[in-house]
């Protein structure tokens, strides 16, 4: 075996014992390139503290030109809130005046269809198609529910519990439905076959006109509507939300309730029914034969 160590000098030198002798030197006697090791963290920790001052500052410059420039724009923000808060009540007022415009034509456009038609019972049944469409303002007894938002919840970043939904108004309306009411209405904002209640952010629209609370929801329908209502599941329901989230939850059946009617929805595809022998015409009239 040393004979083959003899024949092959590289692998002695690879693994014999001047290798090891080699490898101990290195651990007892390292290398020492002259270094000041004293200099270096003095060096280090100077660079460090600049630096760190430099980025304060830096930072402390940024804070104070954003702050500047927050307090330079409040004023400019503050004319475009209140413009824009009068826009919409200008907008608003403008609508409910058109709203109160149509109501009125609708109620001319009533009288002279009843002085056309001459005859009382055409008139009254045509009177109870639209009260059952809610396009005619209705009267009668029946039952006010109204629900409100509960107190905020003391961690902003806690889930409002208490806060009265879109889903919450839809619930209390169609359980009147069921219960056989005959007309409803939503913040005095009439329900038809084709209201839509959904959420816009926080805000909760009625037939795209948004609500506010607390929300009053008024009913006309049987005599018993009120008890029948508050023995329904729903209504166990927002008792508990009223005792485990502060949400506020009545129920009072009301005498003598007016519903105003609904705006009348627009014809995108279907068109009035001609009398027999009349030839429509593409300008919009029609022409007998």
């Amino acid at each position: 075996m040393r004979r083959r160590y003899e024949d092959e000098p590289d692998k002695q030198r690879g693994f014999g014992p001047v290798a090891v002798d080699l490898l101990a030197s290195f651990w007892h006697d390292p290398l020492d390139y002259d270094t000041d090791a004293a200099k270096r963290p003095i060096r280090r920790t100077r660079f460090t503290r600049a630096l760190t001052a430099v980025t304060a500052a830096v930072i402390g410059f940024l804070l104070v030109v954003a702050y500047q420039h927050t307090i330079a724009a409040a004023p400019a923000n503050a004319e475009i809130r209140d413009q824009l808060i009068a826009d919409i009540n200008s907008r608003q007022a403008e609508t409910d005046r058109m709203q109160d415009d149509a109501e009125q034509l609708g109620e001319d456009v009533e009288s002279l269809r009843d002085e056309l038609l001459g005859n009382d019972a055409e008139a009254e049944a045509l009177d109870n198609q639209a009260a059952l469409a809610g396009l005619a303002a209705v009267e009668g007894d029946g039952v006010t529910v109204t629900v409100s938002d509960g107190p905020k919840p003391e961690d902003p970043s806690a889930q409002d519990l208490g806060r009265v939904i879109d889903r919450d108004i839809q619930t209390i309306v169609n359980t009147l439905w069921s219960l056989g009411a005959e007309a409803i209405a939503i913040d005095e904002q009439r329900l038809t076959a084709t209201s839509a209640i959904r959420a816009a952010g926080a805000a909760i629209l009625v037939d795209f006109r948004p609500v506010t609370d607390p929300y009053t929801i008024t009913a006309i329908g049987p005599p018993d509507l009120a008890r029948e209502f508050n023995a329904t599941p729903t209504a166990h329901t927002f008792d508990n939300y009223s005792n485990d989230y502060g949400m506020g939850f009545t129920v009072k059946a009301t005498d003598d309730l007016t519903l105003p009617a609904a705006p009348a929805p627009p014809l995108d595809n279907a068109a009035p029914l001609l009398p027999p022998g009349t030839v429509p015409d593409p300008s919009g009239s029609a022409s007998g034969r």
